[in-house]
């Protein structure tokens, strides 16, 4: 009896290492689409349970680092390069900005969802086009070299078919006396933006110097969450809110290779402004020690202005400019995208044919991630806005962030 147990768990684990009709192929060509699930196992993203408000007892919202250099999270990242394996295996990013690009949800600036990212503006972040300037005498018409030969940037354009609309900006040709004696930063801004769409549209390519976004480029992820004690189910729980993608955009990588000063493939700079955390130790920083009720030690150092930086969105002058530009390119509302990640499958090394939706990795945190912040009175202040270039204290805080929502569940079982 025993032995016929054994040998029935052993067929049954050899089954479930298997890829999903491997076994069933007569054709080499079904090799192609092995690993694809039989349709519709998984289409629909299980409902969230309603919650009343009467019914949590406490909740805390946090915003947490998801590293891709970290083992455990590489189901989210790889595979990078989606034509060496089957169509059915793609990354995260992958669905995410296909699901953009479908319209099947938007994509915001920020995680309160206040302004929406357009179909222009998420074009130029997969990718980044600058006109060459063009080399004199060489023989070849490029770039800026079309407006200058025609004599007006509106003339080219015209005659490769563009219709101009009725509007202020179109007064104001970049080689026109006019826009040289504008003096409205703003509007000079404005209206070369314009002027720069139209070329872009009309344009080949061969007349753009170019970088474009890959999946590889992908570092991070930045998740949005709020954790409540249910009085209900007397568990506390986790619901994801927002979700966005830490990485080079088209035009960081362009920048990055045409600014000689700066490396930012180095593996000594943080490219996101997310790392987690900091690596850089300031020896010649003085430190404060500055009492605190409900959060960890502040750390006040006296940075000089050539120091680096870690805070996103930083505006002191101290703030180097690249430590500026790196943040999420888009953030998603979590909810939206349940019906896409549903549907999208990511490796599972421990049983190849069952693998797991993004969805259900997600909600379930099937991944490793540090808090760089909470929501707190003073403003939803980072961990790094309190605690500057000192990596170990921000992990301690991070820690004790964590700990805290452990410690108020345990508080519910004690009276």
């Amino acid at each position: 009896m025993r032995k016929s147990i054994l040998l029935v768990l052993l067929f049954n684990i050899g089954i479930g290492f298997s890829q999903a009709d491997l076994l069933n192929t007569t054709s080499s060509d079904d090799l192609k689409k092995v690993s694809v699930l039989p349709e519709n196992e998984e289409s629909i993203a299980l409902e969230y349970a309603k919650v009343s408000d009467e019914d949590i007892v406490f909740s805390f919202t946090v915003w947490e680092v998801i590293d891709l250099d970290e083992r455990v999270n590489f189901p989210y990242l790889y595979p990078v390069d989606v034509f060496s394996v089957t169509p059915d295996r793609r990354p995260l990013i992958h669905h995410l900005m296909e699901g953009i690009k479908e319209f099947y949800f938007p994509s915001y600036f920020d995680d309160k969802f206040s302004e929406e990212i357009t179909e222009e503006d998420f074009i130029k972040i997969q990718v980044y086009k600058v006109l060459k300037d063009g080399v004199d005498a060489d023989g070849i018409t490029e770039g800026i070299e079309h407006f200058e030969f025609a004599g007006s940037w509106r003339e080219h354009l015209e005659s490769l078919g563009y219709i101009f609309p009725d509007e202020e900006w179109v007064k104001y040709d970049p080689l026109s006396d006019d826009y040289l004696e504008l003096e409205d930063d703003v509007k000079l801004s404005e209206y070369r933006k314009n002027w720069e769409e139209v070329a872009i549209k009309m344009m080949p390519d061969t007349d753009f110097n170019s970088a474009e976004f890959e999946y590889a480029d992908v570092r991070k992820y930045v998740i949005k969450g709020v954790w409540y004690f249910d009085r209900i189910s007397t568990e506390l729980k986790y619901r994801p809110i927002a979700i966005g993608p830490i990485a080079t955009t088209a035009q960081d990588k362009y920048d990055s290779t045409n600014d000689d000063t700066s490396n930012l493939t180095d593996d000594s700079v943080d490219t996101s402004g997310y790392g987690a955390f900091d690596d850089d130790d300031d020896e010649n920083a003085e430190t404060e020690v500055v009492d605190s009720v409900d959060t960890a030690t502040e750390v006040d150092l006296e940075e000089d202005s050539e120091s680096d930086s870690f805070f996103p969105n930083q505006t002191t002058d101290n703030v180097s400019e690249s430590d500026k530009e790196f943040e999420p390119m888009f953030w998603v509302f979590y909810p939206d995208v349940r019906e896409v990640l549903s549907n999208a499958y990511a490796f599972n090394e421990k049983n190849m044919s069952k693998p797991f939706s993004f969805d259900r990795l997600i909600n379930s945190r099937r991944f490793s991630a540090t808090i760089y912040k909470e929501a707190n009175v003073y403003q939803d202040r980072d961990v790094r806005d309190y605690i500057r270039n000192n990596a170990l204290m921000q992990l301690l805080e991070s820690e004790r962030i964590k700990e805290k929502i452990r410690n108020k569940e345990q508080d519910m079982w004690n009276y």
